[in-house]
């Protein structure tokens, strides 16, 4: 071959290109102008030409020898019906504009129904995210249905729509889950107030504003009851709660100290924070438990917790009822030495800081008969809300902490003793800001098992950094791995987090093409590289109204959110802000 002797064939691959490109044109017009001749034929005479689509190849030859007389292109017997050419163009223009439009928008929806590479497939969700997924398994999470179509609602909890599909996503109430969203991303009014409208059982909920309370708690079904020992909100009679009443059970009284001894969080980030917290919690629970052998209120037990030395609490532990061995162990950590035995009361007197305020005391000492009955409340499928201050959580969260811990006991003894070994319906915890305010010592294993025994966890936090500024590394990794559902909200600032996420929805091969030219011709090459399936770029950028969902195995999915208001339960939200909450003490709710 000559030098310079791949122009002439590039040259002729242009005309081809071009020469094809006319003739499409050709046939295009050709097919419009034949369709504009049909329609008006048929407006101004009411009568169809004869020939149909076989006389198109004259058509596109007749147009080109007489463009401005399209009626010469048919037969001269029917040319007296072909009207003049601006209405036979005017509608051959009409023709054209509807088929691009029609084209557009085919394609359009064809792309938006595509998933995009790494990303989770219609068949993928339908087999794991769908209304059909929830149902498959409403046997085993609500075996009391008599219905083999159940609601979603009933065995699900919705997540969105799937955003390239628009198939809804719904996840099962045996699932845990987890959701990550900076302030002001929308949590509350995307996901918390919607869930909580639907859950089907009780409903415990726990934020820093009255704001989930002030939307839901009037449209909710049972009693409805409001734990805000700080009187933060408008609620009039919020419910009163005694950390001594129940705990002559050691149980009780182990659970209740593991409650109050985590959320005080003092050891999140000291080398001997299982000391400290064991500590504190044995002498908690020995306080509680000889409060409650001796009759006694939150007032003696504060007492007690500024003096280490004091020997009334080890007096009673010694006394009939009183659990074995307690009164030896308060003994042993009241004669620690000094160091150490201030260094556990300081803990102890951190994880009562709250009670420093009268009216957290007042709402933690009902008089007889008026004490929160836990289980009551569950078998008749209540709410309760529970509100801590913003400005003072470091002191009020070991109280929640602990009265959480105590109504899901209470929901475990109810699942141990029912016919199929869990709540039916399951017990929903919408732990907002659960960091900050409900750090339970037994999250980790309510997200690992909870749905099992018909408790269904969804903890909502502000980041991961939050999670192990709390907990720790060691324990927020814990949570991340033992939720079956991650919820990605957008506007997450830490690059380390955003990168883990990004590696956790995986990589896609991607195929890219390279073209070079020579005296050979041209020619094309082809490379397989990897790319993150979502950047951390990507999460950090998207949309108040999406969110990233990861459930177990499934490749991940990017969700349609909509708040309350776009949604079916924006009447029930509306009624529930007129109305205002209703408080229904339980003792009123088991005499009615």
């Amino acid at each position: 071959m000559t030098p310079g002797g791949t122009a002439p064939k590039a040259e002729m691959d242009r005309s081809l290109v071009v020469a094809a490109g006319l003739v499409g044109a050709a046939l295009v017009g050709g097919a419009a102008v034949w369709a504009g001749a049909e329609c008006a034929a048929l407006l101004v005479h009411a009568h169809v030409l004869a020939g149909g689509l076989s006389v198109l190849p004259d058509v596109v030859i007749g147009l080109l020898r007489h463009p401005a007389d399209p009626g010469l292109s048919w037969p001269a017997a029917q040319r007296h019906l072909i009207p003049g050419p601006v209405l036979v163009y005017a509608l051959a223009g009409v023709w054209l504009g509807t088929a691009g439009l029609a084209g557009a928008l085919l394609r359009r929806a064809a792309r938006g129904r595509r998933s995009r590479p790494g990303m989770a497939s219609r068949a993928e969700l339908a087999g794991a995210l769908s209304v059909a997924a929830v149902r498959r398994r409403a046997a085993q999470v609500r075996p009391s249905l008599n219905t083999r179509r159940p609601q979603p609602d009933q065995v699900g909890v919705y997540l969105g729509d799937d955003a390239t599909s628009g198939a809804e996503l719904w996840a099962s109430l045996e699932d845990s889950f987890l959701v990550l969203g900076p302030p002001r991303s929308g949590k509350g009014v995307h996901l918390v107030i919607p869930g909580v409208l639907s859950a089907p059982g009780a409903v415990v909920v726990t934020s820093t504003r009255p704001d989930v309370a002030a939307h839901t708690a009037a449209a909710r079904p049972g009693p409805v009851a409001v734990f805000d020992p700080q009187c933060e909100s408008s609620f009039h009679r919020p419910l009163r709660w005694s950390p001594v009443a129940g705990a002559e059970a050691p149980l009780t009284a182990i659970l209740r100290a593991g409650g109050f001894a985590t959320g005080a969080g003092f050891g999140a980030n000291s080398a001997n924070d299982e000391f400290w917290t064991a500590s504190a919690a044995a002498v908690i629970r020995a306080y509680l438990h000889a409060a409650a052998v001796a009759g006694y209120s939150m007032v003696q037990v504060l007492e007690w917790a500024h003096r280490p030395a004091h020997p009334e609490p080890i007096a009673l532990l010694r006394s009939d009822g009183a659990a074995p061995g307690w009164a030896d162990s308060l003994a042993a950590l009241a004669g620690s030495e000094p160091e150490t035995r201030d260094g556990i009361w300081a803990g102890v007197q951190r994880a009562f800081d709250c009670f420093a305020d009268p009216r957290v005391l007042a709402a933690c000492s009902p008089p007889p008969g008026e004490a929160f009955d836990a289980e009551g409340f569950l078998r008749a499928g209540g709410s309760l809300y529970v509100l801590g201050s913003s400005r003072a959580q470091l002191s009020v969260a070991p109280l929640i902490s602990a009265l959480v811990e105590d109504v899901t006991e209470a929901a475990h003894r109810l699942a141990n003793s029912s016919p199929h070994g869990r709540l039916d319906p399951p017990l929903s915890l919408w732990l907002d800001e659960a960091a900050n305010i409900a750090p339970l010592p037994s999250l980790p294993h309510l997200l690992a098992a909870g749905g099992g025994s018909g408790i269904c966890t969804v903890v909502v936090l502000q980041s991961l950094a939050q999670a192990r500024a709390r907990w720790g590394p060691a324990l927020a990794e814990a949570l991340w791995d033992a939720a079956t559902v991650r919820v990605v909200l957008g506007g997450l600032g830490n690059a380390e987090d955003l990168s883990a996420i990004s590696r956790l929805a995986g990589e896609t091969d991607e195929v890219s093409y390279s073209y070079s030219s020579g005296e050979g011709g041209r020619s094309r090459s082809t490379s397989l590289r990897s790319r993150p399936v979502l950047s951390p770029e990507r999460l950090r950028t998207l949309a108040p109204d999406r969110a990233v969902v990861l459930h177990r195995r499934t490749p991940p999915v990017e969700a349609a959110i909509a708040p309350w208001w776009e949604r079916p339960c924006a009447q029930a939200v509306s009624r529930a802000l007129a109305d205002g909450p209703t408080e229904v003490a339980v003792n009123e709710r088991d005499e009615s």
